[in-house]
């Protein structure tokens, strides 16, 4: 499956250089411990990397500008439990929704998942805009992301108090 996205490996592996350098001051500006923000720089680079970089080593001269709109919609929960391509359209939104819903104030939090929630459809507005890089823009990627972003925010509400508390306890402890 990754085998079609030639620059995926390098595209991740440069990510980690902002991940590593950007993640304090990320998570200062969310209230969160560094780690939501290297969480999110990283979910950040790799959906870059998997959705925006050009599927070949070079950028396509005759590329026709198209949206497919028709067919998108939620999948079923039979769909979601198949194992496929999907897999990694909705993976790749998760690490974004939880370190959203981690930000350090309800109100952070909330702007912070409006836009990860926006993020699915900045992505496809930037495949249909550019359509030399050669990535299809697709309502079902779009529903895909937003998939995502529900996930990971679901397992950062339910984990956050216990990662807080966890947090408060270590700080304690120093």
């Amino acid at each position: 499956m990754l085998g079609t996205m030639p620059m995926f490996w390098p595209g991740l592996l440069v990510s980690l250089v902002p991940a590593a350098l950007l993640n304090r001051p990320v998570g200062r500006l969310l209230r969160a411990h560094w780690a939501v923000g290297f969480v999110l720089l990283l979910g950040l680079g790799g959906v870059v990397t998997a959705t925006l970089l050009p599927d070949a080593w070079q950028l396509s001269a005759d590329a026709v500008r198209h949206c497919t709109v028709s067919g998108g919609r939620p999948r079923s929960p039979h769909e979601l439990l198949t194992v496929r391509h999907v897999d990694l359209k909705v993976a790749m939104f998760v690490p974004i929704g939880l370190a959203a819903a981690l930000a350090g104030t309800r109100r952070r939090a909330a702007v912070a998942l409006l836009g990860a929630a926006a993020l699915p459809l900045a992505v496809s507005a930037v495949q249909y805009a550019l359509p030399e890089i050669g990535q299809a823009c697709d309502v079902q990627n779009v529903w895909d992301g937003l998939l995502g972003v529900a996930l990971g925010a679901a397992v950062g509400v339910l984990a956050g108090p216990m990662l807080r508390a966890r947090g408060r306890w270590l700080d304690a402890a120093r």
